[in-house]
């Protein structure tokens, strides 16, 4: 049994009956690929059902417990995908506390931990029965930025699936433990929280956001907090991990916290805070520290500084007026003309039927884009995404925020040739002129004037 191997992930499929002597074997094969595993830096694991018509439960259950145990070995994750709606039952019976991923097929499954993802512009449809997990899942997906319709009956699922068709992305059919994938984060008043659930160890570095906590150092966030308060089994594991954090930290000036981290022992935790690493009871005793309290003021005065644009943001600048431009000239079939630009506060175009949208952006660089357009803009704008003219303000409005999208979705392309990773949100899209002034009010950056059929184009760039 081969694996297929797709963006460095190791897929088993095999075409068998699924009967405990089979399991055997493939079980032998995967406790001999460990090492190849690693040389060959495979991101993930997956067993496939899709070619297995006759399982039995012994048999799948060992295969289980087997990839759980490499997936510990090795630090990957591991899930099974490709069943069908008869083996999907069949699998969460055998597995009622999640103890292994259930995913559709190697999309989903690499979507949802992180490895591969769609891109942000297109809509994620997600049908679950569970309305608690659905609500988690799609909160983490919004943060990093994605729009999600959520339905809960398979027949509007399938009204969605006609609707939209390739032009979104689908989950359904997923069972999985969303406390051990995602890791829930707050910030509060200065201060970054990560809350911890359930048993904790060195499988941590596989669902850290990384990339999203170093762009909060640079973002000038000081102080981090792991909230182990709620775990039963806190491997020392994972203790090396958040090690491993606060060495890179130094070179900020933060530091991290761990709160409710009991029965640790002296030697460990003298290691841990000559790392700068602090340990508290609970979470409020935390935060009246006085170190955190200073590391909190760090980030305030750092905020201060911030408030003019950055070189960095500025030298990107083009990246974003050739995405809007190329973006608005292929949807009206106009030409776009720049007029003026300058650094300033936003000044309106003092026209009517203005309206508008704006996208925030975090990582190699952050900052905030603004477009503001005339409604006629997009109501040309409209006939080329949906084949008819949009009449009301409603529609208007989901046809800024989809072209928006194209537009930040170009700009994060064009970044990443230049070795520069952002994340971005989703669009706020606005009907006024009044309404776009006021989320910009004391907000200085660079506003570059355009004509686009003679009608006025405003792109706003600030931190």
């Amino acid at each position: 049994m081969r694996p297929t191997i797709k963006h460095n992930i190791a897929i088993y499929a095999p075409n068998i009956h699924l009967e405990m002597k089979e399991a055997k074997k493939i079980c032998e094969i995967f406790i001999s690929s460990s090492a190849t595993i690693r040389s060959l830096s495979i991101r993930a694991i997956y067993f496939s059902f899709e070619n297995i018509k006759r399982i039995d439960e012994g048999a799948i259950i060992l295969i289980a417990k087997v990839l759980l145990a490499l997936q510990d070995k090795v630090s990957v994750p591991v899930a099974f995908i490709g069943y069908n709606k008869a083996q999907f039952a069949k699998l969460k019976a055998l597995f009622p506390n999640r103890s292994i991923s259930l995913f559709k097929n190697d999309s989903i499954a690499s979507f949802l931990l992180g490895i591969q993802m769609p891109p942000l512009q297109q809509k994620i449809i997600y049908y679950d029965n569970d309305g608690m997990i659905q609500t988690l899942i799609s909160h983490e997906l919004k943060v990093k930025g994605y729009e999600v319709i959520c339905v809960n009956n398979p027949q509007v699922f399938l009204e969605k699936y006609k609707e939209f068709s390739d032009k979104a992305f689908y989950i359904y059919d997923i069972y999985f433990d969303v406390t051990e994938s995602f890791i829930p984060t707050t910030i509060q008043n200065g201060m970054v929280i990560y809350t911890l659930y359930k048993k904790t160890d060195r499988n941590i570095a596989l669902y850290f956001n990384l990339q999203a906590h170093n762009s909060r150092l640079r973002e000038g966030y000081r102080a981090f907090v792991f909230d182990v308060s709620q775990i039963q089994d806190f491997n020392l594991g994972a203790l090396d991990f958040i090690m491993s954090l606060a060495l890179n930290n130094v070179r900020y000036e933060a530091c991290i916290a761990i709160c409710g981290l009991e029965n640790l022992n002296r030697e460990k935790k003298d290691l841990c805070k000559r790392s700068g690493i602090y340990f508290f009871a609970n979470l409020q005793e935390c935060k009246e520290d006085l170190r955190i309290k200073e590391a909190i003021k760090k980030h305030q005065a750092f905020q201060q500084k911030r408030k003019g644009l950055t070189k960095q943001l500025v030298a990107q600048l083009p990246v974003f007026i050739n995405a809007a431009i190329e973006t608005f000239s292929s949807l009206s079939g106009g030409e776009a003309k720049k007029k003026d630009y300058k650094v300033t506060i936003y000044n309106k175009t003092g026209q009517k039927d203005i309206m508008g949208a704006m996208i925030s952006f975090e990582g190699d660089v952050s900052g905030i884009v603004t477009l503001c357009f005339s409604k006629e803009i997009v109501k040309k704008a409209s006939l080329m995404l949906l084949g008819e003219e949009s009449k009301s303000d409603e529609e208007l409005l989901d046809v800024i925020k989809e072209f928006t999208n194209i537009i930040a979705g170009r700009s994060k392309t064009i970044l990443s040739e230049h070795n520069l990773s952002i994340g971005i949100s989703l669009p706020k899209a606005c009907k006024s002129e009044e309404e776009i002034a006021q989320m910009l009010v004391g907000k200085h950056g660079v506003q570059v004037d355009l004509l686009l059929n003679d009608e006025p184009l405003v792109l706003f760039l600030a931190n």
